[in-house]
Parts: structure tokens; C-alpha cells; sequence
């Protein structure tokens, strides 16, 4: 038996085939990965003028101190300079950062503060996700496009268009993943992306 939320088809029957497991033997139990109607998602302007946007980050945390909150970044340093001005401005909130370039023991450190609920606004790159299962996360908040979302954005004439679509599609389906760690008790929970006008544009183009 597979349980999956995002797994595609070919994707299902490739593992299958590599396990050496006959299709008459296997069952697949799909989740729903993309409707989630207890989430309500947002776009909103990042504005760079003197981080501008940090502000509505705030603004977001205190609406939602009523449950815990996740907040990704596309890079390590982007994770670490939002998590000092976060540290900086809301002393009296327990926040802390992850990202794949700690050490173990810093990694291990944040993720049981954030199981044990000594955390409650996290600041992270996509290296944090796996294995969390929290059920009192109310808000995720995407900081900009994810990395490759804007380099698809920025070199999509010159990438192969078969690659391109693909690419695109698995970032889509990453950034669907991560906001769907909001909500997941059933209650209602809300999804923020930051996007620049700049990249906007492109995506939409």
C-alpha cells in the first residue's frame, strides 16, 4: 500500500516496478493534495523599500498568534536576516530558524523546540517540512517566489520548453506542498506568498 498526497501516476508505478511488487498486489491511497477548502490563499505585493514587507510579516504573525506559523525562505541568508528582524521586533514571541547548512545537533535542536511547541513562528527554507506533521500550524507564509520559480521566470526562452513545463510543474506542486502543512486539524488557516511585481509578470507571461 502507497499512501500519497503529491506522488503523480508515473511516478506511482515507478516505484511499484522498483520494489518488484505485482499490480494486483498493490493499492494506492491518494490524499487530497490540492483541494484544501480550509485554506484560504493570498498574494501579496513584497515591497523591498527599506523591507517594507517585513512589515506586513508582522502583521500576519500577530493575526495569527493563536496557532503556530511557518515561514519560508528561498535562501539561507534571506531565512537568517528575517529571522533577526523577526527576533528584533517581536521579543515576545518564541522564534527560531532552519535551514539546511546547520549543524545536526542546531537542526535537531529546532525541529524538537518546534515539535514541543517551545516555537511558535518558524523561519525555514524548504529543508524543513519532512516528517512534520503539526495539526495547529495556521499560517504559512511564502517570502518571494521560490528560487526556481524565478529562475524559471527569468531564463524560460532559453530552457527547453519540454524541461521548462516540467519544472514549473514540480515547483508548483512544492509550493502546494508546503502550504498545505497549513490546517491540517481542519480548521481554517490562511497562505501568504510574497511575490515581487517583477516576477509576477514573468510567471504570468
Amino acid at each position: 500500500m502507497l499512501l500519497t498526497a503529491t506522488c503523480t501516476r508515473p511516478e506511482v508505478d515507478e516505484i511499484r516496478k522498483n520494489l518488484t511488487i505485482e499490480e494486483n498486489n498493490f493499492v494506492l491511497v491518494r490524499d487530497s493534495a490540492s483541494h484544501r477548502p480550509e485554506i484560504n490563499f493570498n498574494v501579496r505585493e513584497r515591497k523591498e523599500i527599506k523591507d517594507q514587507y517585513i512589515i506586513d510579516v508582522i502583521n500576519i504573525i500577530n493575526a495569527h498568534l493563536h496557532g503556530h506559523i511557518i515561514i519560508y525562505c528561498a535562501t539561507h541568508f534571506i531565512c537568517e536576516y528575517l529571522h533577526n528582524k523577526l527576533w528584533e521586533k517581536l521579543p515576545n514571541i518564541s522564534i527560531d530558524y532552519f535551514h539546511g547548512g546547520l549543524r545536526d545537533d542546531e537542526r535537531e535542536t529546532a525541529i524538537n523546540n518546534w515539535k514541543s511547541n517551545n516555537t511558535q513562528v518558524i523561519v525555514a527554507t524548504s529543508a524543513f517540512g519532512m516528517g512534520i506533521n503539526s495539526n495547529n500550524i495556521r499560517a504559512v507564509i511564502h517570502i518571494g517566489a521560490p528560487m526556481s520559480i524565478s529562475m524559471y521566470a527569468n531564463y524560460l526562452l532559453v530552457i527547453i520548453i519540454i524541461f521548462s513545463l516540467y519544472l514549473f510543474c514540480a515547483i508548483i506542486a512544492n509550493l502546494i506542498q508546503e502550504a498545505g502543512r497549513a490546517g491540517r486539524d481542519g480548521n481554517t488557516a490562511t497562505h501568504f506568498i510574497f511575490l515581487v511585481k517583477r516576477i509576477s509578470v514573468q510567471i504570468i507571461l
